[in-house]
């Protein structure tokens, strides 16, 4: 009981923080949505800023947490006293009554639906992190965090270095609560993202309906419950674009710190900036304060990674900026009719072929249908054009990267508000209602699927363990380890679990092909300081056959993976 009480306190407090931190930033008068999303986003930038200068630690941000709400506190008060000073107390209650009886209840009732909604995705959160790249990369950069304070370039990583405000996000959960708890950082950027989406629109049903058609899709549930950067890219870029017409430095904030959470988060900052060239106002004043707030924003987190590798896109571009250890082996190049055929079946594919898109968890049916509803406003509304032409060259993107359907998240959030602006004013009150039970119906159901096909969360060390045993096929073999450092073959996710002397990953000066595929295994993993050789069942056949000089004795074999040790 102890452990939920604990993460949900865990998740209060990111909440706390985000929108205090977002109303020492915009004040009290925007939506506690924005200010929540601009909160997260300056917190991000300010653990960057921490990072660099090595002192991002448990005091600083405590300290932060705690200038920010004690600034929340103290800003409003103080304004609302030059107010009544200003206009007088008497005429301050009169322009303050009438609905202030209703917002109270709107509020709750507001608040209660989105418990009932943040329930299971929150017992879903609860799980130990086992997804492939969290447990590779994103956790391990975590857990350096907090043992250096420092952000640095680090050797053994599939990524030594890249853009990490989410992971950084990550790192006061991971230190009050462990690694379980930086699932919560997703989770509380989806639920800021809905109130968002539910305050994004002048007609509010319309807005309920935009929220829905997100959470309705079973991708944002999984990716609300782990430790993925595609929540926070979702909310950054869906912030930035909604303070495109009210707040444009703020916009230029927040989509630079979408690009400072993934490198993908440029074509949207891009789009950003061409909307405000085509429909903005006052161009002359908007336009700088734009791209002066952008600058702010990549600034810290590009500017590290310039200085640590030179290359601001490390480690791709290699053309433009040299290949490096890390630099991926680009995929097949594909004929211009098959990447055409790929782009007209994407919705299809990400729907019902996910064989194709790396096995993700389904898209909503309604992601397609919100898609046309948006190509065919695109006829009358110019705006609706714009979007429509930024789908269109995302997806033609989308084609030339890895062919994984979470990439295509961010543009959730903008098609859900065109077809839900477009649909909600033709429909009455209680159709719009009905219309959104169903758009997230694929969502929740999803949700319950998973709690059923998993079982309660693992509460105690011991239900955690076999919890890792049951779902990592390769975690009984590392368990069986030693002191000293080990190697691994085709099981490099294991990384987190492995620890500061776990070597072994498909890039890097200790890629598998490097060491397991070449001469003299023996001699090079003692050259390497290595003690234990772990090959997954995954490894191609000759290189599970290798351990065969006498200095490998085994330790242990499953069906999931076998653990040699080298003899002294």
């Amino acid at each position: 009981m102890f452990f939920i009480v604990q993460h949900a306190a865990v998740l209060a407090l990111l909440l706390v923080v985000a929108a205090a931190a977002g109303t020492v930033v915009l004040g009290s008068g925007v939506s506690l949505a924005l200010r929540s999303a601009m909160g997260m986003a300056v917190a991000g930038q300010v653990f960057v800023v921490l990072g660099t200068i090595g002192e991002l630690r448990a005091w600083s941000i405590g300290a932060f947490g705690g200038i920010v709400v004690a600034g929340a506190t103290v800003a409003p008060a103080a304004r609302r006293l030059y107010r009544r000073r200003l206009a007088g107390e008497s005429d301050r209650r009169r322009a303050g009554s009438g609905t202030a009886g209703q917002r109270p209840a709107l509020r709750t009732a507001l608040l209660a639906g989105a418990a009932l909604l943040a329930l299971p995705l929150f017992l879903l959160g609860l799980y130990p992190p086992i997804a492939f790249d969290e447990t590779l990369y994103h956790l391990p950069f975590i857990a350096a965090i907090a043992r250096s304070g420092s952000i640095g370039f680090l050797t053994d990583m599939r990524f030594p270095v890249f853009p990490r405000i989410h992971e950084l996000l990550c790192l006061p959960a991971f230190l009050i609560a462990g690694d379980t708890a930086t699932h919560l950082v997703a989770l509380a950027a989806v639920l800021i993202l809905a109130g968002l989406m539910i305050e994004w629109p002048s007609q509010r049903m319309a807005g309920f309906l935009a929220a829905a058609l997100v959470l309705g899709n079973p991708i944002v549930v999984q990716m609300a419950t782990i430790t993925y950067t595609e929540a926070a890219l979702m909310l950054f870029v869906a912030a930035g674009f909604y303070c495109l017409n009210r707040n444009v430095a703020a916009a230029g904030f927040l989509v630079g710190t979408a690009c400072s959470v993934k490198y993908l988060g440029w074509y949207f900052a891009a789009a950003a900036l061409v909307y405000l060239l085509l429909f903005g106002t006052n161009r002359r004043r908007t336009i700088p304060l734009f791209i002066g707030a952008f600058v702010i924003a990549v600034l810290p987190m590009y500017a590290s990674i310039i200085a640590l590798t030179g290359n601001p896109f490390f480690p791709f571009l290699p053309r433009v900026f040299g290949t490096s250890a890390w630099t991926m082996a680009l995929p097949e190049t594909m004929a211009a009719t098959t990447r055409m055929a790929n782009a007209l079946r994407v919705f299809w594919d990400i729907t019902f072929a996910r064989e194709r898109v790396n096995f993700q968890p389904p898209y909503s049916p309604l992601f397609a249908v919100a898609m046309l509803i948006t190509l065919i406003a695109a006829t009358r509304d110019r705006r609706a054009a714009f979007l429509s032409a930024i789908c269109a060259g995302y997806i033609a993107i989308f084609t030339f990267l890895p062919q994984d359907s979470r990439y295509l998240m961010p543009l959730l959030p903008l098609v859900s508000m065109a077809a839900a602006i477009s649909v909600a004013p033709m429909l009455r009150g209680r159709m719009v209602i009905v219309l959104s039970v169903l758009a997230i119906a694929p969502g929740v159901t999803y949700a319950g699927y998973r709690l059923a096909r998993q079982g309660p969360p693992p509460l105690t060390s011991a239900q955690r363990q076999q919890y890792l045993e049951a779902h990592i096929p390769e975690y009984r073999a590392l368990e069986r380890r030693g002191p000293g450092r080990i190697y691994v073959c085709g099981a490099e996710q294991l990384k987190y679990y492995g620890g500061e002397e776990f070597l072994g990953d498909v890039t890097g000066p200790f890629a598998n092909q490097t060491i397991v595929g070449g001469e003299h295994l023996s001699r090079t993993l003692t050259g390497l300081h290595i003690r234990y050789l772990l090959v997954s069942a995954r490894c191609p056949i000759q290189w599970q056959r290798l351990p065969a000089e006498p200095r490998f004795e085994l330790v242990y074999t499953d069906d999931g993976a076998k653990l040699w040790r080298l003899r002294p």
